[in-house]
């Protein structure tokens, strides 16, 4: 990133000279417009690759020294240095266990039917464990919303006869 962050620095000072020259030959007003349309967008790119936060906004990427950190690696090269002291577990799934949760998957599906978007997306965060601030927070409404949402939700789930537990 460093290396990068050189080049368009570099980049900028020889364009800033050709601005310069430009200037003294008194070239045309548009050859004029499009040098500094290029330094403009240099130094928005530089700014942006030296603060990893896009000029003006409020938020950074996240986790910047991650990806400093971060070294490619060819996927082949980790299949031939793959551990081979590793025991690789099989977990065991009984036929019964696969067609219970298929069940229940099918259950939940038919029971969500009735909800419309809004209320599926509230009632799984909140069948999730989530509380009713963190839901009005993520989806950037008010907690008040949230418990008529979920209220609505178990009044019309209870309406079409299934019990909540």
């Amino acid at each position: 990133m460093n290396e990068l962050l050189l080049e368009y620095k570099e980049t900028l000072k020889n364009t800033k000279a050709l601005l310069n020259r430009l200037k003294e030959n008194e070239a045309c007003e548009e050859d004029l417009s499009n040098v500094r349309s290029w330094i403009s967008n240099l130094e928005f790119t530089i700014k942006w690759i030296r603060t990893g936060r896009q000029p003006g906004a409020t938020r950074a990427i996240e986790r910047r020294a991650a990806y400093d950190r971060e070294v490619p690696v060819e996927p082949y090269w980790i299949q031939l240095n793959k551990d081979s002291n590793v025991e690789v577990f099989e977990i065991e799934v009984s036929e019964e266990e696969i067609e219970k949760d298929e069940m229940k998957q099918d259950l939940i599906k038919e029971i969500m039917k009735v909800l419309d978007k809004r209320e599926k997306e509230v009632f799984e965060m909140s069948s999730n464990k989530l509380s009713q601030y963190k839901i009005a927070d993520m989806l950037g409404i008010s907690r008040d919303e949230v418990k008529v949402i979920i209220s609505r939700c178990k009044r019309k789930i209870k309406n079409e006869g299934w019990i909540l537990v």
